[in-house]
């Protein structure tokens, strides 16, 4: 992390999603909230998660794109660790009350207060089980006869920091295939992920991160 500010993530968070006004379906609200119970029923019967996953980030500003791959544990409620493969290689941790972030090109362990100042709280509200997807967004379904998935267009009922929320889940299990965020300022974040385990056990050193020896640490608690 280049900046003395912890902003992670639309990633880490980064469960995600993109504006697009042209696919959305002109179903009623009824259908898009039927999806959206059924995403929640899903997903508050899960205690535990882990998951490949591939993050595509667009920059706004610099006109840019970047692909990343790793692997994500989820311990609900409350508990995320993202990991990303060489050569990025940057972990994530979320706990009930911090984020660390450590980032080895700079040989550096930021910690921060876990808040909405630090990530967004709708967004991983929603894996992290501290959040209510019907209380959070309004809905609509997507329409996109290239796709056997089914999309629904979250937009925050409140202030969330980000202006939409893309997730397409399976159309018989409800399981998260996709989301993608849009951002206040035109960034987009797409998180594809694969290969999930359900309720299979995490230890808890799985959201525990020292610094390595040597590494600076920034407390910003």
């Amino acid at each position: 992390m280049k900046s003395s500010s912890v902003r992670p993530t639309t990633s880490a968070c980064a469960l995600l999603a993109c504006l697009a006004l042209a696919r959305v379906a002109a179903d009623t609200e009824g259908d898009a909230g039927a999806i959206l119970d059924a995403v929640q029923k899903r997903y508050d019967s899960v205690r535990d998660l882990r998951a490949s996953f591939e993050q595509t980030s667009f920059s706004a500003a610099l006109g840019k794109q970047t692909i990343s791959k790793g692997a994500v544990t989820v311990e609900r409620p409350g508990n995320m660790r993202w990991e990303y493969a060489p050569p990025d290689g940057r972990v994530i941790v979320l706990d009930k009350s911090s984020i660390r972030i450590w980032d080895p090109e700079q040989k550096q362990l930021q910690i921060a207060a876990l808040s909405a100042g630090t990530v967004s709280p709708t967004a991983l509200g929603f894996l992290l089980g501290q959040s209510v997807l019907r209380d959070t967004f309004d809905a609509a379904l997507i329409a996109d006869p290239g796709r056997t998935d089914r999309g629904l267009l979250l937009r925050p009922k409140s202030d969330g920091g980000f202006e939409s929320l893309e997730l397409w889940v399976d159309p018989k299990t409800y399981q998260l295939r996709e989301s993608v965020v849009l951002d206040l300022f035109g960034n987009r974040t797409r998180l594809l992920l694969s290969d999930v385990q359900e309720n299979l056990g995490v230890k808890s050193s799985v959201f525990e991160f020292e610094a390595p020896e040597g590494a600076e640490v920034v407390d910003l608690r």
